[in-house]
């Protein structure tokens, strides 16, 4: 007989487990045993986490459990919840907002932020949770303006939100500490942006007052092919490069590196210079100039 029941959420409770007829002693048996994982006091998992954000969520939802409505998924963890990226989160602590009142406090793993007057909080059919838009400046305020834009651009491209949405949750908390960054950051959110990784490379390319314009198409010989960003006055595309893009792909039979290399081919048969950006190149906008103003040189010499 498996002591664990099924838990169509993978949480269970130590409540839960004493029904069972389990002793302290048999849970810490089962957490030996890889069948129960420790998440918050009180609460584990059925499965084990196979990383950070799948540790998060799980935790997420055994303490709304907990809080028996009493408490909203918010900040960065509202985010996750929804599938809309982060960047420099800790994703070991939790993030949750009262419902009803202005209690605030931290404990191991999670930290409780008090109801914002003129903050609602709405059932996502997943538990309370704050608006979207409001999760996305409470992340800019706790990790950092940046991070605020790199979640509204995915909320803005997902369809999950609008600009007017991300202008009334500014007002919302205007006058808090941190909201400043914040608002100057997001006056920049832009739902073309496909990534956190293009965010961050708009973001550099305007401290370096190079003004380029994201996804943009290139008529080429195998069809029109799109771009993360192209110069405003010069035939130079910018492309971001994410691991994702270059996972095998056996089930179609196809090399996506190889691809790659004909699709770059056909934008540079058209006149246009190509500079890629990884995330290590991010840390050097010195660097990423220097390139930029190498191929803009190359354009200027082929017209000459």
């Amino acid at each position: 007989m498996d002591l664990v029941p099924y838990c169509p959420g993978d949480v269970i409770d130590a409540a839960t487990l004493r029904e069972r007829g389990l002793t302290s002693h048999d849970v810490e048996a089962l957490c030996g045993a890889g069948r129960l994982h420790r998440l918050a006091r009180g609460w584990f998992a059925t499965r084990e986490p196979t990383g950070e954000v799948d540790r998060h969520l799980p935790t997420l939802r055994a303490l709304l459990h907990h809080f028996e409505g009493r408490a909203a998924a918010s900040h960065h963890s509202r985010l996750l919840a929804s599938g809309i990226p982060v960047w420099r989160a800790d994703l070991s602590v939790v993030h949750l907002t009262r419902t009803a009142d202005r209690g605030a406090g931290s404990r191991a793993g999670y930290r409780l932020h008090p109801l914002l007057g003129g903050l609602t909080v709405s059932d996502t059919g997943r538990g309370p949770a704050v608006p979207l838009t409001a999760a996305v400046v409470q992340t800019g305020i706790v990790n950092g303006p940046m991070d605020a834009l790199i979640a509204a651009d995915a909320a803005l491209h997902l369809g999950l939100a609008d600009r007017s949405a991300l202008d009334d949750a500014l007002r919302l908390f205007e006058g808090r500490t941190g909201i400043a960054p914040v608002r100057a950051a997001l006056a920049h959110a832009d739902g073309r942006h496909e990534s956190p990784g293009e965010t961050r490379l708009a973001g550099v390319l305007r401290d370096l007052g190079i003004a380029a314009t994201p996804q943009v198409r290139v008529d080429t010989r195998l069809g029109p092919k799109r771009v993360d960003f192209r110069l405003h006055d010069h035939p130079v595309v910018l492309e971001f490069d994410g691991a994702v893009k270059y996972r095998p792909r056996a089930d179609l039979g196809t090399d996506p590196l190889f691809e790659e290399k004909l699709r770059e081919d056909a934008i540079r048969d058209e006149q246009h210079e190509v500079v890629r950006v990884v995330w290590r190149h991010l840390s050097d906008p010195g660097g990423i100039h220097r390139r930029v103003d190498d191929a803009v040189a190359r354009t200027r010499r082929r017209a000459a």
